[in-house]
């Protein structure tokens, strides 16, 4: 995308966001923060058993800090062990609009482009000949715009063609942050968790997530749930025991594995398998957090939120939160640098959603300007019905993003 069409969206997406008639108005009697009020939350576990959930954390920010917080259920509906602040979930896909901090950072040392193909720096083999892939960049990737698929399919190359002209139009794709980040692993020399570590973790206090699980790790990871049982299937709990044994022998810590290492541990363990590029590690869904930990994320994007080492510039962080890209030309409702966009009532929100497989959901929203922000993060796919119940009571709105067909085939 040349810097003169960009200017062009952007500016015609900002005055949309003026204009719109479909914007979401808050109803009478909003609540004036987002802490939920003690009738809602006497009827929250009440609400999980009838949805089938069996855990949930909620981590509630006003005023850019961290106003309340409260865990429900159980981690692991066979054993009944609670849900504590410290249990760790899966996030799903927002895991990405963290993930696109850490290359907000890179891209503030100099050491990526927001608009330098993506493939000037690694063109992965699995990618066919195409001049359009040839012209993605993070830009696009981080609003959407690459017109790649969500994921493509193995053995396939046809599938890992774009849809359209990157940077014209919206589709959401997990593929492009994959891309991303086998560039940002290629840039650094480090693997995806090391790097998250450096740029964002460590120096934000988020002692409490990964992007990767290792044996300390998993003691506190809620079980998935699919309709309150024990999903048949864990993710990456499942081959923790497997890869412990590598990672010793290596001599290479679980955490620090790039993606090479990550594919040469499925060639040990299963040689007559072919390779699955995307399965563990991975920038778009691998996440492990918990919700106070998140919560930093959100405070840290605020408009009150004080200089810190690892805070981007201020600058930087509201084109982050900026209406990039509209998802569809009907609805007030954008694309930033990794997150959701649209405005309840005069306040702009961004946001995230997620799902993992049915096992886990999440949800993340704030306003920068007001402070407010709300993370809820649940063990069961039903969780989608409970968060959105939640956000409504909060924001007296309802979320355009959670009724709106965004990816329309």
């Amino acid at each position: 995308m040349t810097a003169s069409r960009r200017d062009f969206l952007v500016a015609a997406a900002a005055a949309a966001v003026g204009t719109h008639a479909l914007a979401a108005t808050p109803k009478a009697g909003a609540w004036k923060t987002w802490i939920p009020p003690a009738d809602l939350v006497d009827s929250l576990e009440s609400l999980m058993r009838l949805a089938g959930v069996p855990g949930m954390t909620i981590a509630v920010l006003d005023s850019g800090v961290l106003a309340w917080q409260r865990t429900f259920g159980v981690a692991d509906a066979e054993t009944g062990a609670k849900v504590s602040a410290d249990t760790l979930f899966e996030a799903a896909s927002t895991s990405k609009p963290v993930f696109a901090y850490a290359v907000l950072r890179l891209v503030e040392r100099g050491t990526l482009q927001l608009d330098r193909p993506l493939a000037s720096y690694l063109r992965p083999p699995y990618l066919p000949e195409d001049a359009r892939l040839d012209r993605i960049t993070a830009r696009h990737v981080l609003t959407h715009s690459s017109g790649l698929r969500n994921w493509g399919e193995e053995g396939k190359p046809e599938t890992f063609l774009p849809a359209f002209e990157p940077g014209t139009r919206f589709r959401y794709s997990g593929e492009g942050f994959f891309w991303l980040q086998l560039v940002a692993e290629k840039l650094t020399g480090k693997g995806l968790d090391a790097l998250m570590r450096e740029l964002l973790f460590e120096p934000a206090g988020m002692t409490h997530s990964s992007f990767v699980l290792d044996e300390s790790l998993v003691r506190n990871l809620a079980f998935g749930h699919v309709g309150g049982r024990r999903a048949p299937q864990q993710g990456m709990r499942d081959v923790v025991g497997m890869i412990t044994p590598l990672a010793k022998s290596w001599r290479k810590p679980v955490r620090d594995w790039s993606h090479e290492d990550w594919l040469r541990s499925a060639a040990a363990l299963d040689p007559a398998r072919p390779t699955q590029r995307v399965r563990f590690q991975n920038a778009a869904s691998s996440l492990f957090t918990t919700a106070g930990d998140y919560a930093r994320i959100l405070a840290g994007l605020t408009d009150s939120a004080p200089p810190t080492p690892w805070r981007i510039s201020d600058a930087l962080r509201r084109e982050m939160l900026s209406p990039l890209l509209g998802v569809q030309s009907s609805m007030p409702l954008w694309r930033g640098l990794g997150w959701s966009i649209e405005r309840c009532g005069g306040a702009m929100r961004f946001g995230h959603e997620g799902n993992n497989d049915g096992r886990f959901t999440a949800y993340v929203g704030a306003e920068a300007q007001r402070g407010r922000g709300l993370v809820i993060l649940t063990n069961d796919g039903a969780g989608f019905g409970l968060y959105q119940r939640i956000v409504r009571e909060a924001t007296g709105c309802d979320q355009l993003s959670f009724i709106a067909n965004a990816d329309p085939p």
